[in-house]
This record gives C-alpha cells, sequence and structure tokens, in this order.
C-alpha cells in the first residue's frame, strides 16, 4: 500500500466499524506496505488510529509468506489481483473488504 492508501484505509476502516458497532476489526486484518512507507506512516496520526482498529501493518511481501504451504490452511481475502493469482488467496473487491473486516457476518 502507499502512504495515501494507508490513510484513506484507516478512515474507511474508521467508519465501517463505527457503522457497525464494533470498535475493532471482526477478523484479523494486515496492511503491508513497503518498509519506508511503513516508517512515514509511522509518524502520522492515522498509525495510531489504525493500530487502535485491530489492525496490524506489515513490510513483508503478502506474496512471499502465501507461498508457505500452511498459508493454504488459512483463508485470506485480498483485493490484489496478483496475489489472488499467484496464491489461494480470495479476490474481493475493496468494499467488500471493508464489510469482512468490519461488520463480518452480521
Amino acid at each position: 500500500m502507499s502512504l495515501e492508501q494507508l490513510k484513506s484505509w484507516t478512515d474507511k476502516v474508521e467508519a465501517g466499524l463505527k457503522a457497525a458497532g464494533n470498535s475493532k476489526v471482526v477478523i484479523p486484518t494486515v496492511f503491508t506496505a513497503a518498509p519506508a512507507v511503513l516508517k512515514e506512516f509511522g509518524k502520522t496520526e492515522y498509525a495510531k488510529r489504525l493500530e487502535k482498529c485491530g489492525v496490524i501493518t506489515s513490510y513483508i511481501c503478502p506474496l512471499m509468506y502465501m507461498n508457505n504451504p500452511l498459508c493454504k490452511k488459512m483463508p485470506v481475502i485480498t483485493s490484489s489481483n496478483k496475489l489472488r493469482t499467484y496464491t489461494s488467496a480470495k479476490y474481493l473487491s475493496d468494499d467488500e473488504i471493508l464489510v469482512a473486516i468490519t461488520k463480518g457476518g452480521k
């Protein structure tokens, strides 16, 4: 993710959680970005806000992580067509992912 995407998603996650009546994401959620992006993100107010929502940030490339055969046992959703193509992750639109992580099956 880019710095602007991380900021935008922070706003979306907060709004989605509020609308669903939740304070934290309802499924484990990891947003990934380059180390330099995460360093800059950490300097903003958004980093604490996203952490408060229960979202983890990581610099680990999800494609490399998902190459582990054990990952096939865990359901993973993504809005990355590349990740969906080369791994067992299921593709969902950004809007679908937002509902899944903030509202779940409610």
